[in-house]
């Protein structure tokens, strides 16, 4: 996932906040029409798209995911978990065009 978080925050889409865990690393996804922003921390994207690691392009982060949360296993797609309206305004920004490592 190193080249995607690169490739967010060169986009500006990479940040830091606090939180009860101390200093957190966040995905920025949206800004809502009441002033509130959207985010998801980097250690529940992880949970959620593991199974594409090594390799997180647009197509296999759009596909069905398998993961655990609380010892239940859940499959779902992107669309489904509501990450695939992001992941498409990735692909348009370019964020998918990172180089191989």
């Amino acid at each position: 996932m190193k080249r995607l978080y690169l490739s967010l925050k060169e986009a500006g889409l990479i940040f830091k906040s606090y939180t009860e865990q101390g200093e957190t690393d966040f995905i920025f996804l949206e800004s809502n029409e009441n002033g509130t922003t959207s985010s998801v921390d980097i250690i529940t994207f992880e949970t959620l798209f593991r199974d594409v690691e090594g390799n997180p392009t647009y197509e296999a982060l759009s596909g069905s995911h398998t993961f655990y949360l609380e010892a239940t296993q859940y499959t779902m797609t992107a669309e489904e978990m509501g990450y695939q309206k992001y992941f498409d305004q990735w692909k348009e920004r370019g964020i998918f065009n990172f180089q191989d490592a």
